[in-house]
């Protein structure tokens, strides 16, 4: 099997105009803008468009208080040094999006569609992308906690330099999903990890997982 690896984002930003906070509001199309060191608790952008735009030090609120990004649509756009205790954001569509060196309590992204999407140095605790369409997304040199990929259908996800406590994917569709590095805890829905790489080291690590899925005994 000939391993293929997650095409990079493309992001040509140029001149941004800056963004405030008023500019934020359901189904607002905001391009070439950028926004900065902006607390954005209890706002709304359901099914907003952010095109070619840049954030930085952005706060999207803690778990009680956070904007709402339901059915979002971000393209061609940096989010940089954020934070987001709760990141409220189902049934979105990333396309060609760069994430580096954020914060994330609890990722609330399932239903969503991700192509060319990249996570660098990122904490996440939590991030739940059930049913999602995930394409050409790498998280590389990132810590996270829980991945939920129950039923999703991933194709050239990789995981370089990062570590992940539990990996969940029950009903996942896996194609070209390089898992190698990774020393999980706890894995859920082994059956469903045909078309995943895992190397040498961890065919072994996973071996009692196999043989309990495949009902075989080892004493």
């Amino acid at each position: 099997m000939v391993t293929s690896a997650p095409r990079p984002p493309k992001l040509s930003l140029g001149d941004l105009v800056p963004g405030y906070l008023g500019d934020f509001g359901p189904e607002e199309f905001l391009e070439g803008m950028e926004f900065t060191d902006l607390d954005l608790a209890e706002a709304d952008a359901t099914q907003a468009t952010f095109l070619d735009c840049r954030m930085t030090n952005v706060n999207f609120g803690d778990a009680e208080a956070q904007i709402d990004l339901s059915g979002v649509r971000i393209s061609g756009t940096e989010i940089t040094d954020c934070r987001a205790d709760t990141w409220t954001i189902p049934r979105g569509n990333l396309l060609h999006t760069d994430v580096s060196g954020t914060r994330i309590g609890a990722g609330v992204a399932y239903d969503s569609v991700w192509e060319k999407v990249r996570f660098t140095n990122c904490r996440i605790s939590y991030l739940n992308l059930r049913e999602s369409k995930l394409t050409d997304v790498e998280f590389r040199d990132c810590k996270i906690d829980e991945i939920d990929l129950d039923r999703a259908k991933a194709s050239r996800v990789a995981f370089p330099g990062s570590s992940v406590g539990v990996f969940q994917c029950e009903g996942a569709t896996l194609g070209n999903v390089d898992i190698r590095g990774l020393e999980p805890h706890k894995i859920s829905g082994v059956h469903s990890l045909r078309g995943a790489i895992i190397d040498d080291t961890q065919l072994m690590l996973f071996a009692e997982l196999f043989a309990s899925e495949l009902g075989i005994s080892v004493e």
